[in-house]
């Protein structure tokens, strides 16, 4: 496994002649929340091991078969916008310092060739992983590959991935969407989310990090209003998985 860490400060330099200049991760309310309160983005293992709060993924048990349940993973790119629909992972979008590729504390990076999910049990780790920088230059952002299925993750990274020193500002999916809520009334779900993610940030220090809203000047060509609408209606449990906890 270890020939497939690669020197982080030369895949910073990568990405950043290829135009780059944030790292993302996308997860749900309630495990974004798990994230502010412990002032890192972290990985699924760590947050079970300290029993701390995360939702359920359909990739747990694939994630630990591969042994990458005890890694943080991150995008190149904003998927929703590059996709032009909601972000599979969640509507809370974490938007980070490239500059976190330089830190003496994730020295290694490790690059993914596809998404974990669709690995078989028999899948080699040179499939998996890439082990030569040069390849990841080849392929990432040329057209070569399906770069949604390119990951940035570290390994055993505890609380390295800090969000009082690379976290830029949070994006919030608005669908409209009413949601009865347990005080009494109703909300747009993006609207309560929004509250939620502002008031826990104010209570652990980090108030001072912008938090927005999604298609602010208009959700033209964006499916992800459409496809809430329909989870809501006809899927409710996956989107109160990415909306969760209403209180």
């Amino acid at each position: 496994m270890e020939n497939y860490a690669l020197p982080s400060k030369e895949v910073y330099e990568i990405l950043r002649e290829k135009g780059l200049q944030y790292l993302y991760h996308a997860n749900t309310v309630a495990t974004s929340l798990t994230f502010i309160k412990q002032n890192a983005l972290l990985s699924r293992h760590y947050v079970e091991a300290n029993n701390l709060v995360q939702t359920w993924q359909k990739s747990d048990a694939a994630d630990k078969t591969h042994d990458v349940w005890n890694h943080v993973f991150l995008d190149g790119e904003d998927l929703h916008i590059r996709y032009s629909k909601e972000n599979n992972y969640g509507p809370v979008t974490f938007r980070m310092k490239l500059e976190l590729l330089n830190s003496a504390d994730l020295e290694h990076v490790y690059i993914t060739k596809s998404n974990p999910w669709y690995w078989k049990d028999n899948t080699p780790l040179e499939k998996k992983f890439y082990s030569d920088i040069q390849e990841v230059k080849r392929d990432y952002l040329t057209g070569k590959k399906l770069d949604s299925q390119i990951m940035f993750t570290f390994k055993d990274a505890a609380k390295s991935i800090a969000l009082d020193k690379y976290l830029i500002g949070i994006g919030i999916d608005k669908p409209h969407i009413l949601i009865n809520v347990r005080s009494g009334g109703q909300k747009n779900v993006g609207e309560y989310t929004y509250e939620k993610i502002t008031k826990t940030l104010n209570d652990y220090g980090l108030g001072d990090i912008p938090v927005g809203f999604r298609h602010e000047s208009g959700r033209r060509y964006c499916r992800c209003n459409f496809n809430y609408t329909f989870f809501y209606n006809f899927k409710y449990r996956e989107f109160e998985k990415r909306f969760y906890p209403f209180e």
